[in-house]
């Protein structure tokens, strides 16, 4: 049909002839076949505009906005030179209107202008030289003048005169001009992506934009933002690897980048010091040709490593320059100089975030405490807490920054001691006062915080709530003495009923026997015996209860200890022993019943010269010292050159009735272990390192701690020779 139509529009006057330029315009005369070919050319560009809107809404993303400007231009040209070299002649039968229908070509080429420059409509690379920007903008403006001129003083008169070139010389100088320059830059480089670049103005921005502390993510979208300013590139991404685990993420990208091509990046520094070259550059390791080849294809035009100290950091990644420009020499030596300050920022971003996250980890690590936690300046005021201190001390917000006399006295004792280095409290039991549960065992430690090596920043306490602790050791001594309790009184009943036995066999043969003079005097001779054995056992288990009538009074262990040895000594000597007591003069005195105290030294020396069939030395020790939990105590060491304990019967020693003597009854040392429990001793039995022999030795709670800062000098020896 269209080529029908050509060929008899320009061979018969059946569309149009008589065709002439008058002075008013195009005349011509339309011929018979002039209605179908208006309607045809209609229904051919309709359909094909239809044709572009429906293909247009399938597409998406940079592709749609591209048909977008070029189908506003073709429906804009289409409807404008249709209507003026077209529908108007067909209905007025003039046409006066068809020297507007080229004008209508202008829109269109603007538009897909637009297009190729901005969004790279067909891909074009458009390198426009700054001659050719002066060019276009002459070209165009002149162009509106010559038509706002014509519209107000020539009207009717469309075709080109010589005034027109005039017109476009004139406007060609005033745009060579100094002002016109400057006017041409402020309205077209921001358009085509340029922009004049004073790099040691846009360095010292970017070092005041990057020298604040931020997250790489934040450091990252201040990069891309400061780069997006300056060189404008089509595509951004910052690599960042984590040094601490080697993670590495992409950061702001505004380009596809999957996890290999990420960690092939890193691959690209050598981690000496910043870098950039070119992606795809013809000296190329062979190695490094596919992580290039992977990197082109997302659209990486620059690559720019990011290090310190032979670390690697990471790298920036460019696309191509929306202008079309080329990354020119000065620009990379800029780039370079960005680089330097950008891996400084990015080293204190990374060491940011490891101190971020590590603040989160101890803040949620001392949430989850359930110990209290409180530290301290060096001014003993308190700076933080966490949640365990409310509830374990009573602690609000209000009390931040207040001084550390609010804290209870234990609490407050052990930071003052460790913030002067007078003493820094380690695992201390103590007791505290809690305003609604009373008194409160707790076990205290103490850490110094330095800002410097030298200097003491302040301190802090852990206070851990023991009444769960000690309940359960009490439930448990409970269950043990309950065990050992069922324990004695089968040993009762097992020693009882054999002299019960006896007694009862003589009884049970008393009828028949009762004249017999031999069974009156083996009677008479052993009767007397069992009920002593009875005797003798009833006055031990009297001492299985050491509380019931005791009563403490002040004692002095050195004078105490001397009677004792004096007493006992000579027993000692028999069996070739000998006893030796060392002392300082000035022991603490303890509280105690001197009765069970010494019944409790006996049975320790007792045992002592048991354990030396052959003889020997027992040293007797009396020393001031701060027990295991932190407390001034007095101890006493029963030092002996025996065969000491079989390390398999060491944990049975202090059950009752439990012996490994052929005449011993086994009370022994668990009459010792209620008397010391009974003083709030402390009894151990323990083997001697590297020598024979066995260290028995009794913790006493000091009486008088007004003592216990004294030094000790001096001691005594007394050696009784028996």
């Amino acid at each position: 049909m269209a080529s029908i139509l050509a060929i008899l529009s320009t061979t018969t006057p059946m569309v149009a002839h008589s065709i002439k330029v008058t002075a008013v315009g195009i005349k011509r005369s339309a011929g018979p076949l002039y209605p179908v070919f208006a309607v045809y050319f209609v229904g051919c560009a309709v359909t094909a505009i239809a044709v572009f809107i429906d293909k247009a809404r399938r597409v998406r993303g940079l592709a749609r906005a591209q048909l977008q400007y070029l189908g506003i231009g073709v429906v804009v040209m289409a409807t404008g030179g249709i209507t003026s070299n077209l529908l108007i002649p067909l209905l007025t039968g003039r046409s006066n209107s068809s020297s507007f229908g080229p004008y209508f070509v202008m829109p269109l080429v603007l538009l897909i202008g637009h297009a190729i420059i901005r969004h790279r409509l067909m891909d074009l690379r458009l390198v426009l030289s700054r001659g050719m920007t002066y060019l276009m903008a002459s070209a165009f403006v002149s162009a509106v003048v010559i038509v706002v001129v014509r519209l107000v003083f020539f009207r009717g008169r469309m075709m080109p005169e010589p005034r027109d070139a005039l017109i476009a010389t004139i406007v060609s100088l005033l745009m060579l001009s100094v002002p016109g320059q400057r006017i041409v830059e402020r309205l077209v480089d921001p358009y085509l992506y340029r922009r004049r670049l004073d790099y040691q103005s846009a360095l010292r921005d970017a070092a005041h934009r990057l020298s604040r502390l931020m997250q790489p993510s934040e450091l990252a979208s201040e990069l891309r933002s400061f780069l997006s300013d300056t060189f404008v590139p089509e595509a951004f991404a910052m690599i960042v690897r984590d040094s601490e685990n080697q993670k590495v993420e992409a950061l702001g990208a505004t380009m596809p980048m999957k996890s290999s091509l990420q960690r092939a990046v890193t691959s690209l520094a050598d981690g000496n010091s910043p870098s950039v070259f070119f992606v795809g550059a013809s000296r190329t390791a062979r190695d490094r040709r596919t992580t290039h080849e992977a990197l082109r294809q997302v659209g990486v035009e620059l690559v720019i490593t990011l290090g310190r100290r032979s670390q690697s950091f990471g790298a920036i990644l460019l696309g191509p320059r929306k202008s079309g420009d080329a990354y020119f020499a000065p620009d990379l030596a800029f780039l370079e100089s960005l680089a330097e300050l950008a891996s400084i920022a990015l080293e204190n971003s990374l060491l940011y975030k490891q101190r971020i996250q590590m603040l989160e980890y101890s803040d949620r690590l001392l949430e989850a405490l359930d110990s209290a936690v409180v530290a301290v300046d060096v001014e003993g005021r308190i700076t933080s807490f966490n949640s365990a201190s409310r509830t374990l001390l009573g602690l609000s917000d209000d009390h931040r920054r207040s001084h550390l006399d609010i804290l209870p006295s234990q609490v407050a004792w052990a930071l003052a001691l460790a913030i002067t280095e007078a003493w820094r409290p380690t695992e201390v039991e103590a007791s505290i006062d809690h305003a609604g549960r009373g008194p409160l065992p707790v076990i205290l430690s103490t850490a110094v915080l330095h800002d410097e090596p030298q200097r003491i920043s302040g301190a802090l306490v852990v206070v851990t709530d023991l009444s769960a602790v000690k309940a359960l050791e009490h439930n448990q001594r409970r269950v043990e003495h309950l065990a050992m309790m069922a324990r004695f009184y089968a040993g009762i009943a097992h020693e009882i009923r054999n002299p019960l036995a006896a007694i009862s066999n003589f009884i049970s043969m008393l009828p028949d026997r009762f004249d017999d003079a031999e069974y009156r005097e083996t009677a008479a001779r052993l009767l007397p015996h069992e009920v002593n054995r009875i005797v003798g056992l009833a006055d031990r288990l009297r001492l299985m209860a050491p509380s019931e009538g005791g009563k403490l009074v002040e004692i002095a262990l050195l004078p105490l200890l001397t009677d004792i040895i004096a007493l006992h000594g000579p027993a000692a000597a028999e069996a070739g022993c000998k006893l030796v007591l060392t002392s300082p003069p000035d022991a603490p005195r303890i509280a105690g019943d001197p009765g069970q105290l010494v019944q409790l030294f006996v049975n320790l020396f007792k045992n002592a010269t048991e354990s030396m069939p052959r003889g020997g030395d027992i040293n007797v020790e009396i020393s001031h010292r701060a027990s295991g939990s932190g407390e001034e105590c007095v101890a006493v060491s029963v030092v002996d050159e025996g065969v000491g304990i079989d390390p398999s019967l060491r944990g049975r020693i202090f059950e009752p009735f439990f012996t490994t003597k052929p005449t011993g009854t086994g009370l022994g040392l668990s009459i010792c272990q209620e008397i010391a429990d009974f003083h709030r001793a402390r009894l151990t039995i323990a083997p001697r390192f590297g020598r024979p022999g066995t260290i028995a030795q009794v913790e006493f709670p000091c009486l008088n701690l007004d003592t216990a800062g004294r030094a000790l000098t001096g001691s005594l020896q007394i050696v009784r020779d028996f």
